[in-house]
């Protein structure tokens, strides 16, 4: 029996339409410019192994929470019901979906999507199959799908969007050890634009889907990706008129790219995700405590967002592994209980090093122990000018303290798998931006998360804090649920696996000289943020010719 509308007591309020202008009032058309900071295209349309290149593109979602209007977008789904146990989700398709190919896409193909991350581990993204806790997913009518739970849980919907929807027609002839490596060549979506016009080293052109579901949408005729090596060539481009919509650093926006054209150039920095250095505590110096704190303390978290990245961040003194994002969720007391390890201290930070066995001994400023030299790299993408600067900056304080460690910049692929395989030894990375803090929690500390997401490879993990993450959907009650995540703040700031740095503001630059529609301060109806497949998809469909 389905008597609960989804989230209807997790999060309220559906938003009719993105879009408030008149449809007699669009004037179509257009190539969309957008830059993507990579070594190059090549021919992968893979969703899983493209590095979310095509999300909310040619892969349309089933479903999107919207984290900025809180609120639930379908997209593929017209609705979706829990049961009143928590342990079956019904989801009703939209009728005459179609497949970019002209072929009917039907609950089958959402069935099979999510059943074949089942053989294909890898594309198992919120590990629904290897917790156990999914028993089945099965297409009962060609509009309807049924997800069967063992246990209640009332957030595993919320991960539903993290799986693409492809079609049974073409990927059930891949075998399943094939999956991962297979670049679906001549792909066929049901996104906006699955066009494919060329694809070269630098450049990327994707043209309109005529089956799209929503009538007249896209208002824009293509989107165009371009290749460029670093933040420092997308400014340029972005004065010049030559690139539409922007989601990097950019130096002093006000005085550059906003100065160049103030009537067209704008942009809004919301915030976004916590950005913490994540800490291998498998390895010393970072499996003592006292080294992780010193280390935390040696930082002027101030000094780095205002030095570093122009003051458009805010610094994150709070332990608990959340920030500004989730404002509400956090516990005031116990943020203030370990903000100590947060307040800037290099004299305090030097005396715990010294209690952990970390000296100077020979006189050349930097700490051993056993004669051995404490020296580390600290991992960021090459060509993510901000971060390589705050992560310069970082070892600069940690030289004050007699800590060595060095700048290492590597390419995506090697800092992807680093993150993941836990071969890094300390490396900056962002966290999870979501419908609740409790996601940002379970790709932290959950162990069926290691190997799997970029932020459960630092070595803290227990079987008692998988238990408590899990107990958190087993109730839909708000009050009982804040108390897990006060115990999950609490327990990130006692053994600190990462060292806050400052809530990211959400980069976005954009251009109305010849698009509008864009996202903004005034308009606020989604967080702008390029990276998100769900978000980009909402924006695409808003966007037409000024």
């Amino acid at each position: 029996m389905h008597s609960k509308k989804i989230l209807a007591s997790i999060i309220c309020g559906l938003l009719a339409s993105s879009s408030a202008v008149m449809a007699d009032q669009i004037k179509q058309g257009g190539n969309l410019v957008v830059p993507i900071i990579n070594t190059g295209f090549v021919d992968n349309f893979n969703p899983y192994t493209s590095g979310g290149l095509y999300d909310g593109v040619l892969y349309e979602p089933l479903i999107m929470f919207n984290i900025k209007t809180n609120s639930v977008e379908y997209r593929l789904a017209k609705s979706a019901e829990y049961s009143t146990d928590l342990k079956t989700i019904t989801v009703k398709l939209r009728d005459g979906l179609k497949w970019s190919d002209g072929k009917a896409l039907t609950a089958k193909d959402v069935a099979f999507s999510y059943n074949m991350t089942k053989t294909a581990p890898a594309f198992d993204q919120k590990a629904i199959w290897t917790t156990g806790n999914l028993i089945s997913v099965e297409a009962t009518d060609p509009t309807t799908v049924v997800f069967k739970l063992n246990t209640a849980d009332s957030t595993f919907i919320w991960g539903l969007s993290n799986y693409h929807i492809v079609p049974e027609h073409i990927w059930s002839k891949v075998a399943a050890k094939d999956l991962a490596t297979f670049t679906n060549p001549n792909p066929v979506g049901s996104g906006p634009l699955t066009d494919i016009k060329y694809v070269k080293p630098q450049q990327i052109e994707v043209c309109r889907n005529d089956n799209y579901y929503l009538e007249n949408r896209p208002y824009i005729d293509c989107i165009t990706f371009r290749s460029y090596n670093d933040n420092s060539q997308i400014q340029p481009a972005l004065m010049k008129g030559e690139i539409d919509w922007g989601s990097n650093f950019i130096a002093d926006v006000e005085n550059t790219f906003v100065a160049a054209d103030p009537k067209n150039n704008h942009f809004w920095y919301p915030a976004n995700d916590a950005i913490h250095l994540y800490v291998n505590t498998k390895e010393k110096p970072f499996d003592n405590l006292n080294v992780r704190q010193a280390l935390s303390m040696a930082l002027n978290r101030d000094e780095i967002v205002d030095i570093a990245a122009y003051g458009y961040p805010t610094a994150n003194f709070n332990a608990g592994g959340i920030a500004e994002l989730y404002a509400p969720f956090i516990n005031k007391k116990i943020s203030d209980k370990y903000k100590w390890i947060t307040t800037y201290n290099p004299e305090k930070a030097k005396q715990l090093l010294d209690e952990a066995g970390y000296k100077d001994t020979d006189g050349d400023g930097f700490r051993e122990m056993d004669g051995k030299n404490i020296d580390f790299d600290i991992n960021v993408v090459n060509g993510w000018t901000d971060w390589i600067q705050v992560v310069q900056m970082v070892t600069e304080y940690f030289e004050e303290i007699g800590i060595k460690a060095n700048v290492k910049t590597v390419d995506w692929s090697v800092y992807d798998s680093g993150l993941k395989d836990s071969t890094y030894k300390m490396s900056i990375n962002w966290s999870k931006v979501a419908t609740n803090p409790i996601e940002a929690y379970q790709t932290y500390f959950l162990t069926s998360q290691i190997g799997k997401s970029w932020h459960a490879g630092h070595g803290v993990h227990s079987a008692e804090i998988d238990t408590l993450i899990n107990s958190f959907g087993l109730t839909n009650d708000a009050k009982k649920q804040q108390v897990i995540l006060d115990k999950l703040q609490e327990f990130t700031a006692e053994n600190l696996p990462f060292i806050p740095l400052f809530s990211n503001a959400t980069w976005f630059q954009y251009s109305t000289a010849k698009f509008v529609g864009w996202p903004s301060e005034e308009n606020p109806y989604v967080q702008p943020s390029f990276y998100d497949g769900g978000n980009r998809n909402l924006i695409i469909n808003n966007l037409h010719l000024k």
